[in-house]
């Protein structure tokens, strides 16, 4: 958007509206903390288990963990001291989109195929993202490289973002101790420090291989993010507030354990429920009732000492299309008006199964053109309406058109969204160009795109990262 001018009049759209107000929020909390205090959490693991049942305000009970009142309010005060400043709320500040690295499956360069993701797919995509860095895209790896053999893949996920990627090297799939150790290395490497997670099933569960891991490393995690997926009418309650509520508890009583039996890590909670189909109990995204549970992160996380600028623009379908692009494009600027800057996953299909590179090239289109929606509308130069009679007195002397006028060559590119992909035509322009189809155009970018890709990793940090891996390799494929 062109700088601000003295006198401008600038009225934006978006702003940090709220589903759940802070009375909600403390019967919420009240409600979780009965749940921990009456019916208490599974800990599956052992020594963690037998170590915390010692510990003043826990209580082993029929094989569960109680949590005293009194710890849980220790466990969110904690929370709340430790929480990062609350986000600006600025409508002129560029919006993001994020990628994810879980789809196993891409979508083929003719717009309907649909294929298993390899390691080059895995380098294209991470390209792509990279060259489109100038559209507000950002993340690391994209994607599953199925070709690779199974114990390398979260390290060929990393190096795959440490080659191609300006963010860096990444993987949300280290769940054996040993790759642990080894992406232990790779992020010291990068300057990163060693943080872990932990998601817990539902209900009331604490246990999984992410739990193995951080007890394995307990004297050397610096930072443990504990998250909580319950389905709401699966495995949580089938009431938004109540699933909430469920997986609040959940986070809470987790932490409320990793803060007692590793207090020199860092905490931080994310409860995260879904919906599912009623039907066929399957996940499903770009639902009226997906989007309200999405919108109610930022209310419960902040209670909880939290933030999050992010609204997820996840869709069920499997192809790009009619229905991929409305649930993106629905998620992303309702978020916006909500005062959200973030959107996640950019170019992903089929819950989180499927990558499209025209996918995610049409998202940075769909970005950019709510990015002109919630900065609202503002006074052009030369066009005050103090000056505004002076200007239409002007144009009616000089024969009654404004397209030729100094105030409209001034501010056309200011006023007026112009998609880069796909622009808009009538129906006459659209059969002179030929009928194009949308998701080729975009598929069409992506490849040039990706042919002009040109950045540059550190060559010295990406040295030492492929000694670590070639090294880890070894081990893994047995031959150290």
């Amino acid at each position: 958007m062109a700088a601000e001018r003295p006198n401008a009049v600038h009225h934006p759209v978006t702003g940090p509206s709220r589903l759940l107000d802070r009375a909600t929020l403390d019967r919420m909390y009240a409600a979780g903390v009965r749940m921990l205090g009456e019916t208490g959490i599974q800990v599956e693991h052992t020594e963690m288990r037998e170590a915390i049942a010692k510990r003043d305000g826990f209580t082993l009970h029929d094989g569960r963990i109680r949590v005293s009142a009194a710890k849980a309010e220790a466990t969110l005060k904690a929370l709340r001291e430790n929480a990062a400043p609350p986000p600006k709320r600025n409508p002129d500040s560029p919006l993001t989109l994020g990628v994810d690295d879980r789809a196993s499956w891409i979508v083929d360069k003719d717009g309907t195929a649909l294929r298993p993701m390899l390691r080059a797919d895995g380098v294209e995509a991470a390209k792509l993202g990279a060259m489109r860095h100038d559209r507000g895209v950002s993340g690391t790896t994209t994607g599953v490289p199925t070709d690779v053999p199974a114990p390398l893949i979260p390290l060929d996920q990393f190096m795959i973002g440490a080659e191609f990627s300006r963010e860096g090297g990444g993987s949300s799939d280290v769940l054996d101790i040993y790759t642990a150790g080894v992406f232990r290395e790779l992020n010291r490497a990068c300057g990163r420090g060693f943080n872990r997670s932990i998601w817990s099933p539902s209900p009331l569960i604490f246990g999984g291989a992410e739990l193995d891991i951080i007890w394995h490393f307990r004297n050397e995690v610096e930072f443990i993010c504990v998250g909580s997926m319950p389905i709401m009418g699966m495995t949580g309650p089938c009431d938004p507030i109540g699933v909430f509520t469920l997986a609040a508890a959940e986070c809470l009583g987790n932490a409320a354990i990793v803060r007692e039996l590793l207090p020199k890590a860092g905490v931080m909670i994310w409860p995260h429920p879904e919906p599912a189909d009623m039907g066929s109990g399957v996940m499903v995204f770009g639902t009226p009732e997906w989007d309200l549970l999405d919108l109610m992160h930022r209310d419960v996380h902040e209670y909880y000492g939290g933030r999050t600028d992010q609204k997820l623009i996840h869709t069920t379908a499997s192809l790009p299309g009619a229905q991929a692009v409305s649930d993106h494009a629905g998620s992303m600027m309702l978020g916006a008006i909500y005062g959200l800057t973030h959107f996640s996953p950019g170019g992903m299909l089929a819950l989180d199964e499927v990558w499209s590179p025209a996918l995610l090239v049409i998202d940075a289109e769909i970005l950019a053109h709510t990015r002109r929606i919630v900065q609202g509308v503002s006074t052009g130069e030369g066009l005050g309406l103090e000056e505004l009679a002076g200007v239409v007195a002007e144009v009616v002397k000089e024969g009654g058109v404004f397209g030729d006028h100094e105030s409209t060559v001034a501010n056309m590119r200011s006023q007026y969204h112009r998609p880069r992909v796909n622009p808009r035509m009538n129906r006459a322009q659209w059969e002179r160009a030929g009928r194009p189809d949308e998701i080729r155009t975009a598929q069409a970018e992506a490849n040039r795109l990706i042919a002009t890709f040109d950045y540059v990793a550190p060559a010295a940090q990406l040295k030492e990262l492929r000694a670590i891996y070639e090294k880890a390799k070894a081990h893994l494929l047995g031959k150290a």
